[in-house]
């Protein structure tokens, strides 16, 4: 198995001179063992073993029990490397490790190069007085995790509260490594050791451009005036012949110079500062998605001796201005962003580790997941501070499609150590990736935790865990250490101005404090609330809610047997995580759906329930705006096959949720519910300017029969909701049976386009009286792909089509995603869906039509 980087070493290096590439293939062993086997760098252990034949799957049915030995060991890698004498033309030359999961010493040559102690931390090591003409031999020692700390918990003789660590000494805390990797409610425990990134060689000629600030200091329509911070490392050389200089290009700005101080006392690793100051007149705006265009600036700084250049670094700059508004108004506690002095209503989801073995994160797979939340009409993603700061490469694609970041530290979910060692390594991670994030226009505000402070007040700690009050207070004053101390002020020292939210929520919904801040409502599965209860608990900003669902049969089949299929099965319990979340979904599911046939209809109707669910949330918060500016759901993403709250599962296929949240995400939203008897309609829009349209209301049988229509002339609301409608339903209803109903609303424009539409039923979807369809589909090719043309003559309800071949059978993730599924189909009105389909003769594209399959709620799936 070959797995990539998530970019090429060399590709974001500065250097003009020589770099070597080392990753790619490497010798492994575990530490005792006599035997080097082949390893692929970036990787780690498990997917080492795995290549090796030496562990099975550790996705596959219940094999994660099994695998819970490799955390216990040590893990040897090894690169031999052959140099010519070119090498040592270069004043310096630097081992650059972009990182090393996670306890580790390097070796060179035999000579102790240097050490890891946090995953999140990547590094330069000079090294050319170690290096020889010919063979080299680099070597990684990897030490346990669990080894590493377990000596740190027994010296502290308490254990910290991090409940989803699935382990009895809770040693997760004493690591700088994705918390989750210990387990979570959502995820295995699979502690992994290795080079998890780029790691290769840099030579240097006199200096290099170690770092990029962007500034902006002022923005308007007419003039944006900023500046960078340049910082070089120069190099302690005897070379005195010819001046540095700096030259900096953009297209849109005029070429600058500037000559560079020198000081041949200073060695490589401190810094000689620049400042490069600009001004650009009608300078583009950077919008979020649905707003205007994601522009971005591109700058090129070149460090020059003479003429000759010896280092270049490119830099994207994005001009806009965001503000984080949390403060006391008239309704509560306000929280919401604003952009280019206009306020925004975030759209988006919570973004976890897109695969347990992280390096396995490939830039095509970024790019598919930002292709899902750029066509899912989302406009932020909150990257979860359980996981990991994201490769380079995940904040390009944010910056390129206008998708604001909300950025946790990697902290969740309990108390921390606070001592000098563990607080000088937390400043040594903040310091090396704000530096690393700050100049991305999609990076919207920094968070220090995820729910800490929600669990010191709600989650029972000193019970739990036995804490007296004298150490409750002690782990308290340490959390005031990290996170009201350390991590603010390495924010406001190096990203000044940027926003900093100690832990995520700010109002707890165990308190019904719903205008207090942003909230994470867990009322609705956690609580056992039913789902209604969205519509009622709206807050200022909701940043995690969520209900869990099972990927499709399809996905199912590729990491477990037919025989594990039923909800009891110990294969599949141990791929839910959640204590109680197969009940769960299946005692939701009785209050809202007949009961499903066989099973893979329940994994249909788990993925419908989930969605449905969600869409009471989505449209209850986006009406509920100004007074609520924000709905991120939990979870985008899986990282591994699971039940879970996600809406893309691992295998990227696009659940029924992720394919609502494009339904409920897009500009125009109407929002249709009931309140003390009458039938609600409101629009909303985040449209900046509104725009002349009709809305059209019809109330329509299943077999598309008109039995009454509403119109009106409106403009949309201005970047905000409005009332348009309001219908007694008695009299909308009369004498008609309202199971056998459905209100349409449609909005056009001026030219009859259709901006949005929206379905409301009057009953659960159990009682619908719902007829078996005769379903029609005409297939078309074109450059793009399949097109499918839809017909019937009653109303399906959740229509969902399925090519197997392209859903089971792709090689690794796949987009085998139509562009619409898990519709409402309306009798009479033709719906045109399409699909990709790259690379395939006609032969493959025809047999692929004929495997057709579809289901709803009223039919299980035929050919």
């Amino acid at each position: 198995m070959t797995t990539h980087s998530f970019e090429p070493f060399g590709q974001s290096l500065n250097s003009l001179g020589q770099s070597m590439d080392l990753g790619g293939q490497w010798q492994f062993r575990q530490q005792g063992k006599a035997e080097w086997l082949p390893a692929q760098v970036p990787g780690c252990n498990f997917t080492d073993l795995l290549a090796n034949g030496l562990i099975d799957d550790p996705f596959y049915r219940d094999n994660e029990e099994k695998l819970q030995w490799i955390e216990q060991e040590d893990w040897q890698y090894r690169k031999t490397f052959s140099l010519d004498t070119d090498w040592w033309q270069n004043d310096e030359v630097q081992l650059v490790a972009d990182g090393l999961d996670t306890y580790c010493d390097l070796y060179l040559n035999g000579h102790k190069l240097g050490d890891s102690r946090n995953m999140f931390i990547g590094q330069r090591i000079s090294c050319k007085s170690l290096l020889k003409v010919g063979e080299n031999l680099l070597e990684i020692h990897f030490r346990s995790p669990i080894k590493e700390t377990l000596p740190l918990h027994q010296a502290a003789g308490f254990t910290y509260p991090a409940e989803n660590d699935k382990s009895v000494e809770k040693l997760s805390v004493y690591n700088r490594k994705a918390p989750c990797h210990f387990g979570w409610d959502w995820g295995p425990r699979f502690v992994t050791s290795g080079i998890w990134r780029a790691i290769g060689l840099q030579g240097i000629k006199r200096g290099r451009i170690d770092g990029v600030h962007f500034v902006q200091h002022s923005l308007s329509s007419d003039k944006a005036e900023f500046s960078f911070d340049v910082s070089l490392a120069l190099c302690n050389t005897d070379n005195q012949e010819g001046e540095l200089s700096l030259r900096v290009a953009c297209p849109a700005a005029p070429e600058l110079n500037r000559e560079v101080p020198l000081n041949r006392d200073v060695p490589l690793t401190e810094q000689s500062a620049l400042r490069l100051d600009f001004e650009l007149t009608n300078p583009n705006l950077w919008w979020p998605n649905g707003l205007g265009e994601a522009h971005l600036y591109e700058f090129h700084f070149t460090l020059l001796a003479g003429d000759e250049p010896l280092a270049q670094h490119s830099q994207a700059v994005g001009l806009r201005t965001l503000e984080v508004i949390n403060e006391a108004d008239g309704m509560g506690q306000s929280f919401y962003l604003r952009v280019n002095g206009q306020p925004v209503f975030m759209k988006g989801a919570n973004y976890i580790p897109g695969d347990s073995f992280i390096h396995r994160m490939t830039p095509d797979r970024h790019q598919a997941d930002f292709d899902a939340v750029v066509d899912a009409n989302m406009n932020m993603l909150r990257v979860w501070g359980g996981g990991v700061y994201q490769d380079e490469v995940f904040y390009r694609l944010a910056d390129e499609n206008g998708i604001l970041i909300w950025q946790d530290f990697m902290f969740a979910c309990s108390l921390y150590p606070a001592d000098e060692a563990f607080l000088d390594n937390v400043r040594e991670e903040a310091v090396y990736n704000i530096k690393r994030l700050r100049n991305h226009p999609c990076l919207a505000l920094w968070c220090g935790n995820n729910e800490v402070d929600m669990g010191i007040k709600h989650w029972q700690w000193p019970e739990k865990f036995g804490y007296s009050d004298e150490l409750y207070a002690r782990l308290k004053n340490d959390y005031i250490r990290l996170f009201d101390e350390c991590l603010p002020g390495a924010v406001a020292e190096l990203d000044a101005g940027r926003f900093y939210l100690r832990s995520s929520p700010i109002g707890f919904w165990e308190e019904d404090m719903d205008h207090i801040g942003n909230h994470h409502y867990w009322g609705v599965w956690h609580g056992e609330e039913p789902f209604s209860e969205y519509q009622k608990r709206i807050p200022r900003f909701m940043s995690e809610f969520g209900f869990q669902s099972f990927p499709l049969a399809s996905s199912m089949a590729r990491f477990t047997e037919e025989t594990d299929w039923h909800l009891e099965s110990s294969v599949l319990r141990v791929h839910q995580k959640h204590p109680r979340g197969n009940k769960l979904i299946r005692s939701y599911m009785e209050q809202e759906y007949r009961d499903p046939e066989n099973f893979p209809r329940l994994l249909f109707l788990s993925q419908v329930q989930q969605a449905e669910g969600l869409k009471l949330a989505f449209e209850a918060h986006r009406a509920a705006r100004p007074f609520c500016m924000g709905s991120l759901y939990w979870q985008l993403n899986d990282t591994w096959p699971a039940a879970s709250w996600s809406g893309i599962d691992y295998y990227g296929r696009w659940k029924a949720l992720h394919y609502q949240a494009k339904r409920s995400f897009r500009t125009d939203l109407l929002v249709v519910d009931e309140v003390d008897g009458a039938v609600r309609v409101r629009l909303v829009s985040d449209r900046l300017k509104s725009v002349k349209a009709r809305l059209v209301l019809e109330l329509l049988d299943f077999d598309g029969n008109c039995l009454w229509q509403e119109q009106q002339a409106l403009d949309t609301p201005k970047n905000t909701s409005t009332q348009v409608c309001q219908l007694e339903r008695a009299s909308l209803l009369g004498e008609h049976n309202p199971c056998q109903l459905m209100l349409r609303g449609r909005l056009l424009d001026e030219q009859g386009q259709l901006l949005t539409d929206c379905l409301y039923y009057f009953v659960p979807s159990k009682d619908l009286a719902l007829k078996t369809p005769a379903l029609t589909l005409e297939p078309s090719f074109d450059a793009e792909g399949l097109r499918l043309t839809l017909n019937t003559n009653t109303l399906i309800r959740q229509c969902h089509l399925e090519l197997p071949e392209v859903a089971g059978n792709c090689s690794g993730h796949c987009s085998g995603n139509f562009s619409d599924n898990f519709f409402d189909l309306v009798p009479g009105e033709p719906k045109c869906i399409h699909i990709a389909l790259l690379g395939m003769d006609e032969d493959t594209k025809a047999a692929l039509v004929k495997g057709i399959r579809c289901q709803s709620l009223v039919q299980e799936e035929t050919q």
